[in-house]
């Protein structure tokens, strides 16, 4: 009997393999990150993006948006990112990313 926690059985999965720049959107939710009684309706949208640059690197982007609240962009901006190079890689974390 096995112990593992995840199971090997790949006939569940679906692999894509990316030889060209894409861009890809893993996941999408929103939230009402505040508490207070003035605030607590406003929503924010967020994402986690991922951009693959052919021969160079990718980047791994979490955004977020919202009319609602002046803390956050009307169109998407950032709140962290890893940016992945064959040098390295770099985090970028924005001031905005407090309030999530």
């Amino acid at each position: 009997m096995s112990n593992h926690k995840y199971s090997t059985d790949s006939s569940d999965r679906t692999t894509t393999t990316w030889e060209t720049d894409t861009e890809h959107t893993l996941y999408e939710w929103t939230t009402k990150p505040f508490v207070g009684h003035r605030h607590c309706h406003e929503e924010v949208e967020c994402r986690i993006r991922i951009e693959y640059y052919d021969d160079f690197g990718a980047d791994i982007r979490w955004e977020a948006q919202s009319d609602d609240t002046a803390k956050f962009p009307d169109s998407w901006g950032l709140v962290e990112a890893v940016e992945i190079r064959e040098y390295g890689a770099r985090h970028t974390r924005h001031e905005r990313a407090r309030w999530l």
